[in-house]
């Protein structure tokens, strides 16, 4: 598959990389429901060189979720440009997006993700080098900068360097994840730029994803956690219409997500599936109690006990 930002058919409807979610199993969710692209996980460039078998799995997927778009994190160009011939070889993605916008404590104190918006500078030269080593896709997704929204001139350097498309979450990693998406600001950045720009933040249906995309020049809507809780948001953006399965249906939907991470992780699968369990059964009678006895199960029986309990 030859994949191209500049060739997207828009609007684009994206699942956003969040960690140890994202794996195959929600891809293969969100997919069948209608995803355009797939981002995985965000993989470290030093866990590609030094782990490089657990790593890759993290990333993993089949021809089947493509177009997929690997998403690394590191902090050093080397490191970075050596750990992406390694996924290009063992994965083959469509594309390679760059973090530079996560907030968490950990990742911000190994001067990685969001750490690079305090230093411009450094932030363009390390993507500088990292473009001039990979003729492929690449991507950047960021946030609107680290204290304010001052991140328009570093992303006109971007663009000025060939990268082909940017996904802005609209917060400052000052706000992390407190408040609401700045989508103005996402707009102001779309109508400035030629190449793609992906928003990123609080969308949660298919309204108001249509309106923000009459807005301005933005390509497309990336969702991340929304996903957990209904991967069927990508049918909703592809019809325009509402889904509310049954809960006949949404046993249905569970047990093939449940499928899928046995496939991948048997040995971790059914206390992964705890964390979809308790996004899944929210707002009908009798949830609450669902969602008590989903944090519990430890394997085959329980699960199925629990899917007896929904179908009733």
């Amino acid at each position: 598959m030859n994949f191209s930002w500049k060739k997207i058919k828009k609007p684009v409807f994206i699942l956003g990389p969040m960690a140890s979610i994202s794996t195959q199993p929600l891809m293969k969710m969100c997919k069948k429901f209608g995803a355009d692209i797939i981002f995985t996980p965000m993989i470290s460039s030093n866990a590609v060189l030094y782990n490089e078998k657990e790593t890759l799995k993290i990333a993993s997927f089949d021809s089947k979720e493509k177009p997929v778009i690997v998403q690394v994190f590191g902090y050093d160009a080397e490191i970075m440009n050596l750990a992406i011939k390694v996924i290009e070889k063992k994965l083959n993605p469509a594309g390679i997006d760059i973090n530079l916008g996560c907030p968490a404590p950990k990742i911000v104190k190994s001067m990685c993700g969001s750490a690079f918006l305090k230093d411009y500078k450094k932030a363009f030269e390390f993507i500088k080098s990292i473009r001039e080593n990979y003729s492929g896709q690449l991507s950047v997704k960021t946030r609107l900068g680290y204290k304010k929204f001052d991140i328009l001139p570093f992303l006109k350097q971007l663009e000025s360097i060939g990268i082909d498309a940017i996904t802005i979450h609209g917060r400052t990693v000052d706000q992390r994840y407190t408040g609401s998406a700045d989508w103005t600001s996402i707009h102001t950045i779309a109508n400035a730029l030629k190449i793609p720009v992906i928003l990123n933040g609080d969308i949660t249906n298919f309204k108001t994803a249509f309106t923000e995309l009459k807005k301005s020049k933005i390509a497309g809507i990336m969702v991340s956690r929304i996903a957990m809780q209904k991967p069927w948001i990508f049918k909703e953006f592809k019809t325009k219409k509402d889904y509310n399965p049954s809960k006949k249906e949404l046993a249905k939907i569970i047990c093939e997500h449940m499928k899928y991470y046995l496939e991948y992780d048997k040995s971790k699968a059914y206390l992964e599936m705890r964390k979809f369990l308790a996004s899944y059964l929210k707002g009908f009678d009798g949830a609450r109690e669902l969602r008590q006895i989903a944090v519990t199960i430890s394997n085959s029986k329980d699960f199925n006990k629990l899917i007896k309990l929904l179908k009733c």
